[in-house]
């Protein structure tokens, strides 16, 4: 009759079905590029898994200013999204489509 705090907490809670670290990665990429729409200047896009759900996604682009002889790379964008059943629930700031659709 007597159990324990960690064993009363082990049999009364589910647990979360992972999925591979990898996988929501590019799942989470996917989704905030499909937000975003055509991107002028894109680079590349980073997702870090910061703690449990909660993940910081990057978008970089790479421009060519006339003045440099080399390329200028900056995050245009940067969100802190929540994800729930391996879709965003949550960023912020919210996601909104790029409003230079194909660079105009």
């Amino acid at each position: 009759m007597n159990q324990t705090l960690e064993k009363a907490t082990k049999s009364k809670v589910k647990k979360q079905q992972d999925i591979d670290p990898k996988l929501q990665e590019k799942l989470v990429r996917e989704e905030v590029l499909a937000k975003l729409g055509y991107i002028k200047d894109f680079y590349k896009i980073d997702a870090v898994n910061i703690y449990y759900n909660k993940w910081r996604v990057n978008v970089w682009i790479c421009e060519w200013p006339e003045t440099m002889y080399g390329p200028n790379y900056s995050i245009k964008y940067s969100y802190f999204c929540t994800v729930q059943d391996n879709c965003i629930a949550k960023s912020d700031p919210e996601i909104i489509p790029d409003k230079n659709i194909l660079g105009v």
